[in-house]
């Protein structure tokens, strides 16, 4: 066989480089630096100075503040508490509070899931001892949303790693969480036993005096003027009575809402207002919807009563005592007709009732995805607007009701409930 070759001596000239395209890179860092930015701005409005501390939050306040500014070694701190209850505000303060007096330090503010989402960028990318690098070379470390992490088995090994390393450097660990360590479903003992050797603060839902001057901070906070009056019936609003799962409401969360709402029928009705403007309980009743009720009281005399906002728990509670369900059938993951039943009026009635959003009621029923509360609320909405009739998986008591008929009924159960 006869070979023959041939050159190409276009093949070994030098050819012109092409310009990788700097549109796409250009923009991602962009986009890192406004998340930055906007990272930056909120931890600048979070700060101990705004910071309002009542009896149920001073040991964890206390406890951040030494996390920020103690010498020598500080025990990792664990805060975790109830949605709304200042957690975040307290992490970014003492990330604030760090920096402003240790200039030059290594400070890294992150969430469970901006962490996870890092980690698994890190291992397709290849860039995993970067990731490590960026992490465990810091002086302080703080992690918001560590429930985030449950059933993620990877990302706990890599946390576990991660807080052993910071530790082993004498640096600072601050977490936050919606639950005790040891109540995050599917987080490896390991991990929990790691966040338990540390410092562990639960911060309470604020009793009547801190509630009182949170409406009053947050009403100056965005220019609003409301009389006396007026705060005593938020403050009322913000006690929830949520039956024997015990507990209050009073959430920051919650008085912005019911702010916005009074705001807003300010705006809309600016004639229910006093003449300087100010909001007094004539328009805080007619924003929030509040109707007094009159009681007859054992002597015998008229007593008022104030309607109080529903809570989910007392949802949860008035559905499974009507439907005879067991509250952790209702958490658990059966199939029964009955208990599928109960978690699509929970998703609903939650929705139409309370001002809570899809996650908070996930929580509500133990599920670690709102998707599954949307999805069951859909499939409600669906079923009730077929005019179907969940006779077949109802308690005798209740006869044959419509699903339209049994969310009424149990809606007038949960009304008087919330009083």
């Amino acid at each position: 066989v006869e070979v023959a070759f041939r050159v190409d001596r276009a093949a070994f000239c030098a050819r012109p480089e092409v310009p990788a395209p700097a549109a796409e890179p250009q923009q991602a860092r962009l986009h890192t630096v406004a998340r930055a930015q906007a990272s930056a701005a909120a931890t600048a409005r979070c700060n101990f100075e705004n910071y309002l501390v009542g009896k149920s939050n001073r040991l964890a306040h206390a406890a951040a503040v030494r996390v920020a500014d103690g010498d020598g070694y500080v025990a990792p701190l664990f805060l975790h508490g109830s949605c709304g209850m200042g957690k975040t505000h307290l992490l970014q303060a003492t990330v604030q509070r760090y920096v402003a007096h240790h200039p030059g330090s290594s400070v890294r503010y992150t969430t469970a899931e901006a962490f996870t989402n890092e980690f698994v960028a890190a291992i397709k990318a290849n860039r995993v001892e970067a990731f490590r690098r960026s992490y465990r070379k810091v002086d302080l470390l703080a992690i918001d949303d560590v429930h985030f992490f449950a059933s993620k088995e990877a990302t706990q090994a890599e946390l576990l790693h991660t807080l052993d390393a910071v530790g082993l450097e004498g640096s600072r660990i601050i977490l936050a969480s919606d639950e005790h360590p040891k109540e995050i479903r599917k987080l490896s003992d390991r991990l929990s036993s790691r966040f338990m050797a540390g410092i562990v603060v639960r911060i309470d839902a604020p009793d009547r005096e801190l509630r009182e001057r949170l409406v009053k901070h947050l009403a100056h906070r965005r220019g609003m003027l409301l009389e006396d009056a007026a705060v005593g019936i938020l403050v009322d609003r913000t006690e929830r009575a949520i039956g024997s799962l015990g507990g209050f409401g009073g959430s920051v969360r919650e008085i912005e809402g019911l702010l916005n709402q009074i705001d807003a029928v300010n705006r809309l009705l600016p004639e229910l207002a006093s003449q300087d403007g100010v909001a007094g309980a004539l328009l805080v009743r007619r924003a929030l919807g509040i109707s007094d009720d009159a009681a007859a009281s054992d002597d015998g005399s008229r007593e008022r009563r104030v309607r109080r906002p529903v809570a989910g728990e007392v949802v949860l509670s008035e559905i499974c005592k009507t439907l005879g369900v067991e509250v952790m059938d209702v958490h658990g993951k059966g199939r029964h007709p009955r208990v599928v039943l109960a978690r699509g009026l929970v998703a609903y009635l939650c929705r139409t009732l309370t001002t809570l959003s899809f996650p908070e009621i996930a929580s509500i029923i133990g599920r670690e995805n709102h998707s599954t509360v949307i999805t069951a609320f859909k499939r409600f909405e669906r079923q009730m607007a077929q005019g179907e009739s969940p006779e077949a998986h109802l308690p005798p008591t209740l006869g044959s009701l419509s699903l339209r008929e049994l969310s009424e009924l149990l809606a007038r159960q949960i009304a008087k409930a919330s009083y």
